[in-house]
């Protein structure tokens, strides 16, 4: 196999934001793939601007010539409930304790 193209644009988290005081949105990038650094691009107003239609590829403000991804971050898996704690501790209970097993 060969090795994974370095200059493929690289995923890069953001979270959204708005100014104070203002009806400015932008995506935030906290830790840039290629520097390290925050970044900010600006994707207009709040009332009128979709900011799903900033997502994608776009140049990194640190290196122009190169492209990363602004994505959402991955949701946390999610734990398991009441439900599945209950289920486990009854699954526990209906084994049975061998010499090998104690």
């Amino acid at each position: 196999m060969a090795k994974k193209d370095r200059r493929s644009p690289q995923p890069a988290f953001v979270t959204l934001r708005d100014m104070p005081g203002t009806r400015v949105m932008f995506w935030v990038v906290d830790a840039c793939p290629y520097c390290g650094e925050r970044h900010a691009h600006v994707i207009g107003n709040l009332r009128t601007a979709d900011p799903v239609d900033a997502l994608g590829e776009i140049p990194a403000p640190c290196q122009p010539d190169r492209l990363y991804v602004l994505s959402l971050p991955p949701k946390p898996k999610r734990k398991g409930g009441k439900e599945e704690r209950r289920r486990a501790r009854r699954d526990g209970k209906r084994e049975e304790l061998d010499d090998e097993t104690w």
